[in-house]
């Protein structure tokens, strides 16, 4: 008897017990492939942003050099304007001296390649933004630029140097 029972009783393997059916696996696998996908989809995005912000900071760093390249340079165009100012007449036509104002029309337009823009101020309502008031003389209208003492200069919109100025009373 004990025999027949044992017959009529199949014996349960415990691996059996652990195996999952082929449809389970199959949905498994592809929670896992969608997960993966997703995970390299986020990378490849996250990189993307990572050399955009690169770039906009190597740009930046790009117009810090140049704006300190440009400040190097204006004290040399502040010089040789003030010695156009002070040049006497009877060397303005000498081939000397238009060889020397050649090196500020090469300086200036060096500058307009570069983005940067004089300020415009002689004749203008003063401007706190772009100018910088110096001295204050009689005579003209009131809250005018009468002299502009040394060039202000800007790149784009931002101010370099803002003009120094003289402006009526």
């Amino acid at each position: 008897m004990e025999e027949e029972i044992k017959k009529e009783d199949p014996e349960i393997n415990p691996s059996d017990l652990n195996r999952t059916s082929p449809k389970s696996e199959l949905d498994e696998c592809k929670e896992k492939c969608q997960e993966y996908l997703n995970n390299w989809k986020r990378s490849a995005a996250d990189f993307i942003n990572y050399k955009k912000d690169e770039m906009e900071r190597m740009a930046l760093l790009g117009n810090y050099a140049r704006e300190d390249m440009i400040f190097k340079i204006l004290p040399i165009l502040d010089s040789i304007e003030l010695a156009q100012k002070q040049m006497p007449e009877e060397i303005k036509g000498n081939t000397w001296s238009e060889g020397f104002l050649q090196i500020k029309n090469q300086i200036t337009e060096f500058l307009k390649k570069e983005g940067i823009e004089e300020i415009e101020s002689v004749g203008k309502k003063f401007d706190p933004e772009t100018m910088e008031i110096v001295e204050e003389v009689e005579g003209g209208e009131s809250g005018m630029v009468a002299e502009e003492l040394q060039k202000g200069y800007k790149m784009q919109d931002k101010i370099l140097r803002p003009a120094k100025v003289k402006i009526s009373k």
